[in-house]
């Protein structure tokens, strides 16, 4: 019964998110204001959604993907797909050194693109 009831809270904490440090600084990462200026300029346009599916964390990002609407399930595939190859540019050009944050969003962003299912399905 314990046993039960702790995977039950594990599994609430997981999709939910639990009040820890650790949860909260995602939480905040996940949330975080993007600068346009530190985004090539043909990306710019980009920038609303890499603040909303830009989420490091693995869990949170799942959850995201998750729980999207086929809309805005769409709505990511068709601003991303045409400049794909140009983000991944971009991101390339930081090499082996530290990415900025809006990259990094662009980077998680291009991975949610990337978990989204196949035939548009949850």
């Amino acid at each position: 019964m314990i046993r039960i009831l702790a995977l039950s809270v594990l599994i609430a904490c997981a999709s939910l998110g639990c009040a820890t440090e650790d949860n909260a600084a995602s939480s905040a990462t996940t949330a975080q204001r993007l600068n346009p200026e530190e985004v090539p300029a043909e990306l710019r346009h980009l920038v609303p959604l890499a603040q909303r599916w830009g989420i490091g964390d693995d869990v949170e990002r799942n959850a995201k993907v998750e729980s999207s609407t086929p809309a805005e399930r769409e709505e990511l595939r068709t601003a991303i797909t045409p400049v794909q190859s140009r983000i991944t540019t971009w991101l390339d050009s930081f090499g082996q050194g530290a990415m900025t944050n809006e990259a990094a969003a662009f980077m998680y962003m291009q991975l949610a693109l990337e978990e989204l299912p196949a035939d548009g399905s949850r």
